[in-house]
């Protein structure tokens, strides 16, 4: 596992802390083109599961892509996948004990966030972002 920790990011954004699950060469978290999760990918879904299942924080997920395009004629878009990915990654953490009730928002981003700007087909452009959301301050 230590060598799938290198591929967690975390960030403090205005919304709440961002942990960023990044995509890496020797690793990929999804085939290709879908929404498959590796094995690998699980087991480190069911680690930050397992780190986040004590706080009462909502989440919000987010699927990244890199910016390959479908073959000409696709259905299939970059938009459709990362949504896709946001979703499997949604059900992976419910499926690791986190309640549906936590989930703020799930959504996908296709190529318009990406971790290399610089290099819109590099691999860690493909990954999840999940948010543990800051509660909201109490009413005054």
């Amino acid at each position: 596992m230590a060598d799938l920790k290198s591929q967690v990011t975390f960030t403090r954004e205005k919304d709440g802390l961002r942990i960023d699950i990044i995509d890496k060469a020797n690793f990929s978290m999804f085939g290709s083109g879908n929404a498959a999760m590796d094995p690998r990918a699980r087991a480190l879904i069911n680690e930050v599961a397992k780190s986040l299942a004590g706080m009462p924080n909502k989440m919000a997920v987010k699927g990244h892509t890199d910016s390959s395009p479908f073959p000409e004629g696709s259905e299939r878009t970059n938009w459709s996948l990362s949504i896709e990915r946001a979703e499997a990654t949604r059900r992976m953490l419910e499926q690791a004990g986190m309640s549906s009730g936590r989930f703020a928002r799930v959504e996908g981003v296709a190529d318009t966030a990406p971790f290399a700007p610089n290099n819109p087909a590099d691999p860690r452009n493909r990954r999840i972002s999940i948010t543990v959301l800051y509660n909201d301050p109490p009413p005054s």
